[in-house]
């Protein structure tokens, strides 16, 4: 536990047991615990695990392109997860899998994902957004860290653990929001220590990292802040599809926006560059929001 934060984290021991997993049958894995401090499972992981299993169960010549996840109920992290791969197809070019996520033998995640072996074709796709390099931008764990002391309690376990990322937001990150913006946030981000991996490792993490900072482009333009204690927020169901290689340890740009808000429902998506303006992934995420009369307690 790092003394200067009394919440118990340690992101050498997170990276290393993430994707370590014991199989207990065919096709059937699970997860180790990790300690965090937090009360629900981040949802980037368990998506980021769910890819992991199904990726064992695939060819090394065929990489994830797509994956659709639904999130069914919130996880708990005193415990281990199940996974259950099922192997629904296996062509020259392509192969599908589904992943089901339990815990207790409840149903968690729900999972679809594609694979395919690396091909040429055309391209094209939009231009990076102008924004500054990320070494003109402060460091959000440092943001956080000035913070500390009006973060509400719910919130302090969760924002002040040290992270795998280095996120550098391109806008002022706003603390105790009430002003109506519009619903668009740029972050750079890039792994903290460097990670030698396969590229089917980097995109676990790509897929780890897109769960971070999506959901609350959307509530700018109403007004709210991420951290009120007055919402009811999570996410609902994420979506990525892969565009090129992935490289964990150089700067990526993360855009983000929110196109509409109803039903409760926000509706944001994301696109990921490399820091040469190639777009390499696609994001998009539905979450529940939710505005309460009266204020949440524990921690999120």
């Amino acid at each position: 536990m790092n003394p200067a934060n009394p919440y118990p984290d340690d992101p050498a021991q997170e990276r290393a047991l993430a994707f370590d997993f014991v199989q207990t049958a065919p096709d059937r894995f699970a997860s180790h615990v990790i300690p965090s401090g937090l009360l629900r499972l981040y949802g980037g992981m368990v998506a980021a695990q769910a890819l992991a299993t199904a990726q064992a169960t695939v060819p090394e010549d065929k990489a994830v392109h797509s994956l659709h996840a639904y999130f069914l109920k919130p996880g708990l992290t005193d415990r281990p997860l199940d996974f259950s791969v099922r192997r629904l197809t296996d062509g020259r070019s392509f192969a599908a899998r589904q992943i089901s996520v339990t815990q207790d033998d409840k149903p968690i995640v729900e999972m679809m994902a594609s694979f395919q072996t690396d091909e040429a074709g055309r391209t094209h796709a939009f231009a990076m957004p102008d924004v500054p390099p990320p070494d003109d931008l402060p460091i959000l764990e440092d943001l956080f860290a000035a913070h500390r002391d009006t973060l509400p309690d719910r919130h302090r376990p969760y924002w002040l653990r040290r992270q795998q990322l280095e996120w550098r937001p391109c806008e002022p990150f706003l603390f105790g929001q009430s002003e109506v913006l519009p619903p668009r946030r740029n972050f750079w981000f890039r792994m903290k220590q460097p990670l030698q991996a396969t590229e089917a490792e980097h995109r676990r993490w790509l897929v780890y990292a897109s769960d971070f900072h999506i959901f609350q482009t959307g509530l700018l333009p109403l007004g709210l802040g991420w951290d009120s204690n007055y919402l009811q927020t999570s996410s609902l169901d994420h979506a990525i599809w892969f565009h090129g290689a992935v490289d964990m340890n150089e700067w990526m740009l993360y855009a983000l926006e929110t196109p509409a808000a109803s039903g409760a429902r926000t509706l944001s998506r994301g696109s990921m560059y490399r820091a040469d303006g190639t777009l390499i992934a696609t994001v998009t995420q539905q979450g529940l929001l939710r505005e309460l009369a009266q204020e949440r307690e524990g921690k999120i």
